[in-house]
């Protein structure tokens, strides 16, 4: 029987900050033929199911609303923060699309439009608005029209399938107000930096914690030259939430409760700590990592994954990454494209981030099994990311 999966992706600024979150339910494309009520049924289980705050943390929500939360029927689910409802672009064809708009906004809703082509329709509901979504994939002069259209109305702009560097740099080059995209894209062999010695230094850690049996003394030694980390360490052993009833003062018995996995992924925070949203990218490099993991079907799958997420974070190249950390061919082969054992699973986690169902299958995955396991890995996910992440003076 068919069910809707949620799909999420990054709602960024201009500057790199992020705003919050666009959250969708979509039945496989794999599934049968279904009426618009049908699915529209399944849409709403699959929100019914879901706690908003496990998706976008505390970030806002543009939420693409079913007709009937539209028409009132059901309820909005309830968002940790501020919500936006996404109108679809064809449903502002009907008559009561204006009652309907004006009735969301007197509840305390914002309102976005799903695709955004300048129609009379479309133009004459821009006073209700407050984004509209256009696609960047429009190479004609089209794309602009609409989105000075837009900013003379007073309308964010969202520009939709910016996950391309020629992309971004349009949207920038048309002041499009935020771009909807994985917030840690895919980084593309031959792009990014050199990897300095201090994030070689980590990539090694990460390497030898992917190993079968890691050297504890090793492992022990390459915490223990790096400050901020041996304090991250001896203060995620010692959290409440550990269930440690005796304070750890040893930084090697710290390391051997702390477990290769959750290390792994300390390290990944120190890492990325200079971030401008450090809690929501660990979030979501821990969730590929996770997501990784358990398609591959084995725990070398979350060090490829984990790896994956730094190096697009930090704009390091894939090759440079390779060759710092050592790592495996297998496990090289995967971040650099080119297959082996753990590249379909990193490549459907990463065909689910940008929305690409094709490119899933083309790893050999359903769609509606690589969304459940990446949803079922975000609460996880979230909790390591809040906890590992938070400042060392909190």
């Amino acid at each position: 029987m068919p069910a809707a999966v949620i799909h999420r992706q990054a709602l960024v600024h201009a500057d790199g900050s992020l705003f919050g979150y666009a959250v969708h339910a979509r039945v496989d494309d794999d599934a049968a033929l279904l009426t618009p009520t049908a699915e529209d049924r399944l849409v709403s289980a699959a929100y019914a199911r879901v706690d908003l705050a496990q998706v976008v943390g505390d970030r806002a929500v543009v939420l693409r609303a079913t007709a009937p939360m539209l028409r009132g029927e059901e309820e909005l689910p309830a968002a940790p923060r501020s919500l936006v409802v996404e109108v679809p672009a064809g449903w502002v064809e009907n008559e009561y699309a204006e009652d309907a708009l004006v009735a969301m906004r007197e509840l305390g809703f914002g309102v976005a439009l799903a695709s955004y082509t300048g129609t009379l329709a479309q133009r004459a509901l821009l006073p209700l608005l407050d984004m509209a979504k256009v696609d960047l994939r429009r190479e004609d002069d089209s794309l602009a029209t609409c989105v000075a259209q837009l900013r003379e109305a007073g309308v964010w702009s969202v520009g939709l399938n910016g996950d391309t560097p020629h992309r971004a740099a349009r949207a920038r080059d048309l002041q499009v107000d935020l771009v909807q995209a994985p917030l840690v894209p895919r980084q593309e062999r031959g792009t990014g930096r050199t990897v300095t010695a201090g994030e070689a230094q980590h990539l090694e850690l990460v390497r030898l914690l992917a190993q079968d049996m890691p050297d504890h003394a090793q492992v022990v030694r390459a915490v223990s030259v790096d400050p901020e980390l041996s304090l991250r360490v001896l203060r995620s052993v010692n959290a409440s939430t550990t269930g440690i009833h005796h304070h750890v003062d040893s930084l090697s018995r710290a390391v051997a409760l702390l477990g290769p996995r959750r290390l792994a992924a300390l390290v990944s925070s120190v890492v990325l700590s200079g971030q401008p949203a450090p809690v929501d990218v660990l979030w979501t490099v821990i969730t590929r990592a996770l997501a990784t993991w358990r398609l591959a079907g084995t725990e070398v799958g979350y060090t490829v994954g984990l790896l994956s997420g730094i190096t697009a974070a930090l704009d390091m190249s894939v090759e440079s990454v390779v060759e710092r950390s050592g790592v495996s061919d297998e496990v090289a082969a995967a971040l650099q494209g080119e297959g082996g054992p753990y590249g379909p699973a990193l490549e459907a986690a990463l065909a689910h981030e940008a929305d690409d169902d094709d490119a899933v299958r083309a790893a050999g995955y359903a769609p509606a099994e690589v969304a459940r396991v990446y949803f079922d890995a975000m609460p996880e996910a979230l909790s390591s990311a809040a906890q590992m992440a938070a400042p060392l003076a909190a």
